[in-house]
Order: C-alpha cells, then sequence, then structure tokens
C-alpha cells in the first residue's frame, strides 16, 4: 500500500512498516505478531492525500518500489531460512484494478503466477453511470478514470492464472463484459 504523511490521514499511514497483532480469538497472546505486516511503499505525492482514481500515472513508480522490498526481501529470508539463496514470492496478489496493474507487472519481472480479486469492476461501473444519464462517458472517464481502470483490469485478467470472485453474478454481469473473459 502507499506510504503517506498527511494531516488527512493517519500517523501510520507514514510508518513503512506496521506489524498486525493476534486478535483476541487467535490462540496467541493478544498484541503478539501474527507474522503479517503492511508494506508501505512512498510513490506519488508523499505530503497528501489521493483518490485511486489519480493515483495511475504512479503505478510504475509502486512497482519499481515494491519490486525492490521484494528483492531486499528475499534476500534475507534466504540468509535466515534459504541457505543463503534467496526465497521467493510463490505467487502475486492483487485486489482491485491498481493492484491487479501493479500485480500483473510484478508478477512478469519476478516470473511468479498471478492471483487476482476484482471488486466493482470498471466496464459495470460505466454501464451503470451512463444508464443513470447524468454523465458522459467523457465526463465519467475525466472523474474516474474508468478507461484507465478498464484497461489495467483488461490487462490483470490477461495475465491472472486465477480470478477470485465473490459471485457468480459477478463472473457473468461483470467479468463477462471483458474481452479476455474465457
Amino acid at each position: 500500500t502507499r506510504q503517506i504523511s498527511s494531516p488527512e490521514v493517519d500517523w501510520s499511514y507514514g510508518e513503512p512498516t506496521e506489524m498486525l497483532t493476534a486478535g483476541a480469538d487467535d490462540d496467541a497472546d493478544v498484541g503478539e505478531s501474527s507474522g503479517a505486516y503492511i508494506v508501505r511503499i512512498p510513490f506519488g505525492p508523499r505530503d497528501k492525500y489521493m483518490r485511486k482514481e489519480l493515483l495511475w500515472p504512479y503505478i510504475q513508480e509502486f512497482v519499481d518500489g515494491a519490486l525492490a522490498h521484494i528483492l531486499n526481501m528475499s534476500k534475507a529470508l534466504g540468509e535466515q531460512i534459504g541457505g543463503g539463496q534467496p526465497v521467493w514470492p510463490y505467487v502475486i496478489h492483487g485486489h482491485y484494478a491498481d493492484a491487479g496493474d501493479s500485480a500483473a507487472l510484478l508478477s512478469g519481472a519476478l516470473n511468479v503466477p498471478m492471483v487476482l480479486t476484482g471488486h466493482s469492476l470498471g466496464r459495470n461501473k460505466l454501464e451503470q453511470l451512463l444508464k443513470q444519464g447524468r454523465q458522459s462517458k467523457e465526463d465519467i472517464n475525466s472523474t474516474y478514470k474508468i478507461m484507465r481502470r478498464i484497461e489495467a483490469e483488461e490487462l490483470s485478467l490477461d495475465v491472472a492464472e486465477l480470478v477470485i470472485t465473490s459471485t457468480k453474478q459477478e463472473i457473468d454481469e461483470q467479468w463477462g463484459l471483458y474481452d479476455g473473459f474465457d
């Protein structure tokens, strides 16, 4: 996720890593590490919050930062548990269009499979907004950067080895609108 230091968001968004702790229902003691972390990669303007629709120009910067982090962690894990050999990820998982776009690029760079979970897909959103009749396609694209989002979803669908969906409706009525759907 994006690292940002801005009064518009909680201070923790400026921290490069955040350890996720075990909950009260877990077998571990409360406050103990779950072994998972949120890693925040600096990209785009560092001092202001930006809506996700405005982050598209910075995706490659995120991918470069994420790739550097993965390379460093793979080497560090290799020293700890890999007998000195880097320990690489088995899979890259992207959620939503921007993360799917990033995951597709990382999957190619690392030569590992990609898994995608899409949410409220762009083609369906465009169709619904056009049906409302309040905005033209150009206005929708200007507000939501919908064509860039759809392009990212098409790429993600093409690269993904597995797509996770929530419902059959998502498969039939949302992913079914995409060129890469089969």
